[in-house]
């Protein structure tokens, strides 16, 4: 499968990349930084599926099924403006792992001036999100077709064309079965209405959506994006990548984290992941609360929302009484994981017992 955009190593003219005179020859170069909106205008979108969203808004998809989930995620509930984390008029979000660009387009419609810099691997999707931002993008947006690393690399992504939001790098179609197992036991638990029906025939349904597809895509650290881009502050860095959120933020040079304000996503708890990136941010100056919801309760899935303590400074009264609320808040939400993933794991072992 292919794309208008397929992931290369072009990189602007010397107009567009600041670097390009004095960086060397031998070193790595970044992807196209494209502008969707004019891209839009030169290369027609060859998106096939459109849906109407209840605010009226026509958008391309990969699937309605998926669409309406992330447009109840994101529109309605807001995951990811809660646990203290905000946006505002002229904000800068680094939105990795961008899907089909609907996060990036909340973004454009709800904030005047906003900045965007989209990262998505997956061609399919890219070309979903190239449509979408290049209609309803309002400010500055520039969209990468690449995935996000620790450093320069090429990686092969497994791609789930029914199951987009779960492609990842580092695929385990067992890992993924199973998460979207428990979040269909929720639902037929709370009766929602033709999961019964669905649950009698749940193998077959989930190998179904779990068919796949493999892309070689290159992979770029964030430290290179910021210097290359002249990025200054970031107001919110979003990184939805399926088990790489590590090498995300890894990416991220140690000269950037001050400019860095609010970090916001989701990771999956293999092997300490989750413990490990709380370190890193909390290391870098974050205060960090997480929570896993209703649905994904007894999965590794678990949201994380980090605010830099550099916030609370010159804040004229209350900042050291928001600051001491936020530290008990992350202290308590770390207990309450450490108890629950106690559980788990008496869980996991109560059911090996019975095999």
């Amino acid at each position: 499968m292919s794309s208008p955009h397929s992931p290369s190593l072009k990189t602007p003219d010397s107009a567009a990349d600041p670097t390009a005179e004095t960086r060397s020859p031998a070193e790595p170069r970044l992807p196209l930084a494209i502008d969707p909106r004019q891209d839009l205008l030169q290369n027609p979108t060859r998106c096939e599926r459109f849906l109407t969203l209840p605010n009226g808004l026509e958008i391309g998809c990969q699937s309605q099924m998926e669409a309406d989930h992330i447009w109840e995620d994101l529109f309605e509930k807001r995951i990811y403006l809660r646990n203290g984390i905000s946006l505002w008029d002229g904000a800068t979000v680094v939105d990795v792992g961008g899907n089909i660009g609907l996060f990036s387009v909340f973004c454009h419609l709800n904030y005047r001036d906003v900045t965007t810099y989209t990262f998505e691997p997956a061609p399919p999707l890219f070309e979903i999100l190239r449509t979408n931002l290049g209609r309803y993008a309002t400010g500055k947006a520039r969209i990468f077709h690449c995935g996000v690393s620790e450093g320069f690399d090429t990686a092969t992504l497994t791609f789930y064309p029914y199951s987009s939001g779960m492609s990842s790098f580092y695929a385990d179609e067992e890992e993924e079965k199973e998460v979207l197992k428990t979040i269909m036991d929720h639902q037929a638990k709370e009766g929602m209405e033709g999961m019964a029906e669905i649950m009698e025939s749940s193998q077959e349904l989930l190998d179904a959506r779990f068919t796949s597809h493999t892309f070689d895509c290159p992979l770029i650290p964030l430290e290179r994006v910021f210097a290359e881009h002249q990025v200054g502050t970031v107001d919110l860095l979003k990184v939805d990548v399926q088990k790489a959120e590590l090498d995300v933020l890894r990416g991220v040079g140690e000269e950037d984290w001050p400019r860095v304000r609010q970090v916001v996503g989701e990771v999956h708890d293999l092997e300490g992941r989750l413990d490990a990136v709380l370190q890193l941010l909390e290391r870098h100056g974050f205060d960090v609360v997480t929570e896993q919801d209703d649905i994904l309760d007894g999965s590794v899935l678990y949201n994380f929302f980090a605010v830099s303590r550099s916030l609370y400074r010159g804040a004229e009264d209350g900042g050291d009484s928001r600051r001491a609320r936020s530290d008990d808040r992350a202290r308590r939400q770390r207990q309450a994981m450490a108890r629950r993933r106690q559980t788990q794991r008496r869980q996991t072992q109560r059911r090996g017992g019975r095999r």
